[in-house]
C-alpha cells in the first residue's frame, strides 16, 4: 500500500479535529493582512473573529496565496516520508495557490506530487480533501484517488450570493458591469462557479426570491439521498438556517451541512453572504 499525503490550502475550512484525526493532512494557509497586521488564514484568525474586526478595521483587508517558500518548506519536510502527495488548491482562476504549487512540484517531484485544481473553493474543495482521505484508508491507488477527484469536480455547483458586489470586484473577481448594478439597483445577485470562474446567474430584487431561484437551482439537478448539499456563510447563519428549512422541504433524506466561509472567502464575498453548494 502506497503512503499518500493530501495536502490543502486554508480556503478549504478544515476542522482542527480532522488535522488531528489524519496525521496525513497538510494544510498551507493563505495570509491575510488587516490595517498592516497579518494573519495566516484559519490558524491565527477564525471566521467569526475576521467578521468582528470587519467592522473595526481601518482600511479594507487584502489576501495573499501561500508563498513559494512556504510551499517548498513543507513539500521537503514531508516528501521522503511518503509515496505520493496530492495538493487541493483553490481554484486556479481566484488565486495564484495552483500555479505555485505547480512551480515547486516541478522543483521537487514530478512524480510523487500531483496539484490538483478545485476549480472551486470552500465547501467543494474541503469534500475533495474528505473523499481522500477516506480512499487513501480504504488502500486506493493515486489513480482512483485522481479519477474521483475529477468526478467531483465535475459533478459539483457552487452558488453565491453577496450583500454587496463591491468586494469581488475590488479584489478582481467579479467585472465592474457586474458590481455596478447590484449597487445601483440594490438587487440580490446569485453568482456561479464556471469553469472556476465566478460569474452573474441571475438578479433579483427580495431574499425570498433568493431562496426560490436557489430550491429551483438544485432542483434542476435531480439529486439523489447519497448526493451531498453544503452551506456555507460569512457571518450570515441566518440565511444559512433558513435555506436549510427550505431546502430539507425538498430532500428530507439528506444530510446538509452548515459551514463558515475562511476568512480570505470573505474578504472577497463581504460579510452577510452565503452560498448553496452540491455534488451529485
Amino acid at each position: 500500500m502506497h503512503k499518500i499525503a493530501v495536502v490543502v490550502d486554508s480556503t478549504a475550512v478544515i476542522d482542527k479535529e480532522l488535522f488531528e484525526s489524519n496525521d496525513n493532512l497538510y494544510l498551507l494557509p493563505l495570509q491575510l493582512t488587516i490595517d498592516d497586521k497579518s494573519f495566516k488564514d484559519g490558524i491565527d484568525i477564525t471566521p467569526s473573529e475576521f467578521c468582528s474586526k470587519l467592522n473595526d478595521c481601518t482600511n479594507l483587508p487584502t489576501t495573499s496565496q501561500p508563498s513559494i517558500g512556504d510551499v517548498v518548506n513543507l513539500f521537503e519536510e514531508i516528501i521522503d516520508n511518503y509515496d505520493y502527495i496530492i495538493y487541493i488548491t483553490i481554484s486556479s482562476k481566484l488565486s495564484g495557490t495552483f500555479q505555485t504549487g505547480m512551480i515547486v512540484k516541478n522543483q521537487i517531484s514530478n512524480d510523487k506530487i500531483f496539484v490538483f485544481d478545485s476549480l472551486f473553493t470552500s465547501t467543494i474543495q474541503k469534500q475533495m480533501v474528505l473523499k481522500s482521505l477516506d480512499l487513501i484508508k480504504s488502500r486506493n491507488s493515486i489513480e482512483d484517488i485522481l479519477k474521483e477527484l475529477e468526478n467531483i469536480r465535475s459533478t459539483s455547483k457552487i452558488y453565491l450570493v453577496v450583500d454587496d458586489l463591491s468586494h469581488l470586484h475590488r479584489t478582481g473577481r467579479i467585472s465592474l458591469s457586474s458590481s455596478s448594478f447590484g449597487k445601483l439597483l440594490n438587487i440580490k445577485p446569485i453568482l456561479c462557479f464556471e469553469e472556476g470562474e465566478i460569474l452573474l446567474k441571475s438578479k433579483v430584487r427580495t431574499m425570498n426570491k433568493v431562496y426560490t431561484n436557489l430550491i429551483e437551482l438544485i432542483n434542476n439537478d435531480h439529486l439523489t439521498a447519497n448526493s451531498k448539499i453544503i452551506i456555507a456563510h460569512a457571518n450570515g447563519y441566518d440565511f444559512a438556517l433558513k435555506l436549510k428549512e427550505k431546502l430539507l422541504e425538498i430532500y428530507p433524506e439528506n444530510t446538509i451541512l452548515i459551514e463558515e466561509l475562511s476568512p480570505v472567502i470573505s474578504v472577497h464575498t463581504g460579510v452577510r453572504s452565503f452560498g448553496l453548494s452540491w455534488i451529485q
